[in-house]
């Protein structure tokens, strides 16, 4: 099977191979030629040679681990690299599990999650040599992202405050109620409790206790969440796009860069950029100050009418909807740096290519016999493989789809405010149902059954169900958001695939 691959030399009677093998592996290709000649008692060796141009591009190697193997198996699972082009696998070692966490922050389920993983950890040596049943392989497999997801989904549960849906009172809360006022005050700022003034010192790390409590909670969540969103998904985004620019300057294609890169990057920071400007800005403004409870103008406003109106009537900001001087004239100028950015990433590297074309044409150099048929009715250059509409069509298709794609893939990340406020939701739920109701029966048999319960649907439902559903959505947006700004573009990625007399048997077994 493996000689039928090799090409023979009659002249001096000898097989000659050929194939790839990474740079680091050369020593040990050669032991390995020399283990062999030496069990087959051959009186001749084996001559490894090296060539420095092969002529073609060489498969895509990526030297892992056991830690950062499944992170490739991920992205690889999209597409394989171009040789030497960017690996995202460094960066999903973080991105993916803190998207994932955004969506299932809870520090009780991390914990849960990061002991489960830890276990599988602890025992690899001895699972590795048993035969697992599929669900047990996959969770073996992944093990030190299932590890990871825990313990980010503990930091993000310890930002949430939630405890298996119960808020944790770490550092005191800093809100107290009055019989003045049916709204809390600051526990430091409350000479005049119906003025409902926000605490001069705010809770250190992550969300107040009081807020789960609070009537207004899911309309705090759902602000915070919503924003916080976009903002990572927004720097996502414009992350894979620098990348985009990394592997066009490494393999030195000026065009991309001028004209795909600048572009690109100008149109998403014109739009969503600002708009991840306006909520950091509206964020960081204290509406409570003394100053801006003087202003009757002072007021939060409302980031969607200000970005509709960006469009729908430019040039014209209500005083009510501004955060800073001269915003009005920052939106116009944005809006059509925008409306350009488009014809900049349509029209030129086509038009450029075709006149780069055209200029290689005039210097093709013809043989004695093309300039004999010159006169013929055959055109010399009609089998050229440029093809100007199909370039043209091809940069229409990619300026329209990133122009959509900005807008639809920023909504996309709105995926994190809705799984992670599904998954704070069905916690309530479960935790008030079955936890908190029969406990207020007073009944031992009914505590008893709704604990099970809530064992049962915690285990059940958000540790297998819900995790599984925030593992994908994590997976998507890596995919289709991030790693198709910059990732496996032209689709002519090859992946490298050792020689193994092992694969080779299981696939005549097979």
């Amino acid at each position: 099977h493996t000689m039928t691959h090799f090409n023979y030399d009659p002249s001096h009677k000898l097989y000659i191979a050929e194939g790839w093998c990474p740079a680091n592996k050369v020593d040990a290709v050669r032991t390995a030629l020399e283990a062999g000649r030496r069990r087959s008692n051959a009186q001749v060796q084996s001559i490894l040679e090296e060539r420095s141009d092969p002529g073609e591009i060489p498969p895509t190697y990526f030297r892992t681990n056991r830690f950062t193997q499944v992170f490739n198996d991920i992205v690889e699972s999209y597409g394989v690299a171009e040789y030497h082009e960017a690996n995202p696998a460094v960066f999903t070692v973080v991105s993916f599990p803190f998207l994932f966490a955004v969506m299932f922050g809870d520090i009780g389920h991390g914990i849960i999650m990061a002991l489960f993983a830890f276990m599988l950890i602890y025992k690899e040596k001895e699972l590795g040599k048993t035969k697992l049943n599929e669900m047990v392989a996959n969770c073996y497999q992944g093990r030190y992202i299932i590890f990871l997801m825990g313990l980010f989904s503990i930091f993000t549960g310890f930002i949430y405050n939630e405890f298996f849906a119960i808020p944790l009172d770490l550092f005191g809360s800093r809100w107290k109620y009055t019989a003045a006022s049916t709204m809390a005050c600051g526990i430091d700022n409350c000479e005049n409790p119906a003025a409902v003034l926000n605490p001069l010192n705010p809770y250190p790390f992550g969300f107040d206790p009081i807020w789960k409590s609070s009537q207004s909670a899911l309309l705090f969540f759902n602000s915070y969440k919503m924003k916080l969103s976009i903002v990572l998904g927004v720097t996502q985004m414009v992350t894979g796009i620098i990348i985009s620019y990394k592997n066009a300057r490494y393999f030195r294609h000026k065009l991309d860069i001028l004209y795909v890169f600048i572009p690109q990057m100008i149109f998403m920071l014109s739009i969503f950029g600002y708009l991840v400007f306006l909520i950091i800005l509206k964020w960081c403004i204290d509406w409570d100050s003394p100053a801006c409870r003087a202003d009757p103008v002072c007021l939060a406003p409302d980031l969607k009418s200000i970005l509709i109106g960006m469009f729908m009537s430019p040039g014209s900001l209500p005083a009510e909807l501004t955060l800073f001087p001269g915003q009005n004239a920052l939106q116009v100028v944005l809006l059509l740096m925008a409306v350009v950015a488009v014809p900049w990433m349509l029209l030129p590297k086509p038009l450029i290519l075709k006149s780069q074309h055209a200029k290689r044409l005039q210097y093709k150099k013809i043989s004695d016999s093309d300039a004999e048929t010159a006169q013929d009715e055959h055109d010399p250059f009609e089998d050229d493989a440029f093809d100007f509409s199909e370039i043209f069509v091809n940069q229409a298709i990619h300026t329209i789809e990133f122009v959509l794609g900005a807008v639809s893939n920023t909504a996309s990340y709105l995926r994190l405010w809705a799984l992670s406020l599904a998954h704070s939701q069905l916690s309530d739920v479960f935790l008030e149902k079955l936890v908190f109701m029969t406990t207020e029966t007073g009944s031992t048999v009914a505590m008893m059954i709704g604990f099970i319960l809530w064992v049962c649907m915690t285990v059940g439902v958000l540790m297998l169900m819900e995790s599984l559903s925030a593992f994908l959505h994590a997976l998507r947006l890596h995919w289709v958001e991030f790693q198709n700004k910059f990732y496996n573009l032209h689709g002519t990625g090859r992946k490298f695939v050792p020689f193994d007399y092992k694969l080779i048997a299981l696939a005549e077994e097979g």
